[in-house]
């Protein structure tokens, strides 16, 4: 399968063993999203590629700031269930199916 480029890692939080962060996240891309998982490709920015299951959901994310839009505060979010920061180095790619980047970023669909 033909993978592109979805996103490169700006910042990694672990937050337990199977739970690894990645930033950014994006816009909630419509009322049909729903979250899954996929087999991704990373490539660590001294060429190393390896394998990794994301798990990508809609997050709420828990902005106290009342003038923050409602957009803001709902955001697609991916996490890493089998690898570690020192594994996904800021500055790694992430690599996904066309469908599943068509499925995020709508609005940059081929």
């Amino acid at each position: 399968m033909k993978r592109v480029e979805l996103l490169t890692v700006e910042h990694t939080y672990q937050i337990k063993p199977e739970m690894l962060i990645l930033s950014p996240a994006f816009p909630v891309p419509g009322r049909s999203w729903s979250a899954r998982t996929e087999r991704v490709g990373v490539v660590r920015p001294d060429g190393r590629e390896m394998e990794a299951t994301a798990q990508i959901s809609m997050t709420h994310l828990n902005i106290p700031d009342p003038s923050v839009p409602l957009e803001a505060r709902w955001r697609v979010t991916m996490w890493l269930t089998d690898r570690t920061g020192e594994e996904v180095p800021v500055g790694s790619r992430i690599l996904v199916s066309q469908e599943l980047r068509d499925a995020i970023l709508p609005n940059n669909a081929a």
